[in-house]
């Protein structure tokens, strides 16, 4: 494989997604883009043959394709759809679309009424939402039988498509990942430059401590992440334990209490916003103060860097964001994936199709180079490596995914999210911080009560 192969074909590939985009729906009728029903819906059987379980047989007919995005995404997706019709001739893929929010509002009505798509998109947190509720199908067969080849994902990463019960319920094809943005600029005039390789926690305190002292007045060393779950989440893994034992909670209080005191003791010495700075920033990553040059540092999705550094040019001309690893702890890493996949439910009528789209889309170089990593570093090396000898590649992109590629060889910890994760453990983890910041409550007592409130919710969602 070499990226001269895809940049020969570049011409194709863009008149593809172009009459995609015109249409709105892949393949081969014009129609509307987010509209429901066709092929795969309905009239599956859990059971079935061993011919359907493990993703042989004919390939050919309609399926739907479901998944989250709007704009590019959109095109790139239905791209890659395009090419998967052209590449199998008979098949016609529907997709159907929406925004982030919006689509598992949708997804948990069609998954309640029988009429999933026959590939249906889901991500690692939200999975076994679905997973342990029976209307997804166990995609190790598939797997094992050759319909899908997973060779080129790394076990760790593939494993993360993984539900509770150990089965493979997900392939993932992209990952997101939690990195600490800097502006490397106000850390330079702080006079603390970047953190060293493999900083931990305390050397991050340290860092902060040092780096307000230098920066100009009213730009915060930090924002204050005493309620963002993806701090905890890096805080706990680092430190070797466990986020959930099936629907448990398995980390225990003090490690709780002790997070929750190191942002305290950092807002305290003033190496942090306030608690109400904190609260009236905006939501979008692309946005927040470390993107308007109000604070030094944050943690953001790695695939955040290049709009933030947009936002930051229009504010703060000259000055430069970059990306580093989650601090490590005594276990080493705390970078947890968080990896975007393919799922195929139980009512699906066309799963040799549906397991022929998923392996297209997990190996095929034409349709990696198009949709080029666009929701997630690719997890498929080869199509990583082969973006990353792109020489067009926008350098912050290449930060990012090079960066990703170091996690990834790293061995990132991994998390199996109960149901109801989403609900209750990350807008909870917030409110409890709040209570905290905002509110006066000790650690202590917001710990024990947001561990109390989680176990019961998370036992309820079992």
């Amino acid at each position: 494989m070499g990226f001269v192969h895809h940049a020969g074909s570049r011409g194709r590939r863009a008149a593809l997604v172009a009459a995609v985009g015109a249409c709105g729906l892949a393949l081969s009728a014009c129609g509307g883009g987010t509209s429901v029903g066709g092929g795969g819906g309905g009239g599956g059987d859990e059971g079935g043959d061993a011919a359907v379980v493990d993703g042989t047989g004919e390939v050919g007919g309609e399926i739907r394709l479901a998944y989250w995005g709007a704009g590019a995404r959109v095109e790139l997706t239905d791209g890659v759809a395009a090419l998967f019709a052209e590449a199998n001739p008979g098949v016609t893929v529907q997709s159907e679309f929406a925004d982030f929010a919006a689509y598992w509002e949708r997804l948990n009505v069609q998954a309640s009424s029988g009429n999933l798509a026959c590939v249906t998109q889901t991500q690692g947190r939200q999975l076994n939402d679905y997973s342990t509720k029976g209307v997804l199908l166990d995609l190790d067969p598939m797997v094992e039988s050759g319909a899908i080849d997973v060779s080129d994902i790394p076990e760790e990463v593939l494993d993360t498509g993984r539900g509770l019960d150990g089965k493979l319920y997900m392939v993932p094809y992209g990952a997101a990942y939690d990195g600490v943005t800097i502006n490397a600029t106000l850390a330079e005039q702080a006079g603390v430059g970047l953190p060293e390789e493999g900083y931990g926690w305390d050397d991050l305190g340290t860092y902060l401590t040092e780096a307000q002292a230098g920066l100009p007045q009213g730009v915060a060393a930090a924002d204050l992440g005493g309620g963002r779950p993806n701090w905890f989440i890096a805080w706990v893994r680092g430190q070797g334990e466990e986020l959930f034992d099936g629907s448990e909670v398995a980390f225990d209080e003090q490690t709780l209490v002790d997070f929750w005191t190191f942002w305290e003791d950092l807002r305290a010495a003033g190496a942090t916003n306030t608690a109400e700075q904190h609260a009236e920033q905006p939501v979008q990553s692309e946005q927040r103060y470390v993107a308007q040059g109000s604070a030094m540092l944050d943690s953001l999705p790695g695939n955040a860097l290049t709009p933030a550094q947009a936002t930051l040019d229009g504010l703060a001309p000259g000055q430069q964001l970059t990306t580093v690893p989650m601090p490590s702890g005594e276990a080493g890493s705390g970078n947890v994936l968080f990896t975007s996949g393919f799922s195929i439910p139980v009512n699906c009528d066309n799963v040799p199709t549906a397991a022929a789209f998923i392996d297209f889309w997990t190996n095929d170089d034409e349709g990696a180079a198009l949709f080029a990593s666009n929701n997630g570093g690719a997890l498929n090396t080869a199509h990583l490596q082969a973006q990353l000898d792109n020489p067009d590649l926008p350098e912050l992109k290449r930060h990012e995914l090079e960066l990703f590629q170091d996690i990834v060889a790293n061995d990132p910890p991994s998390v199996v999210y109960p149901p109801g994760y989403q609900a209750n453990f990350e807008l909870g983890f917030t409110r409890a911080y709040d209570s905290i910041a905002l509110g006066g409550t000790s650690v202590e007592d917001a710990a024990a009560a947001f561990i109390a409130e989680l176990s019961a919710a998370l036992e309820a969602s079992a």
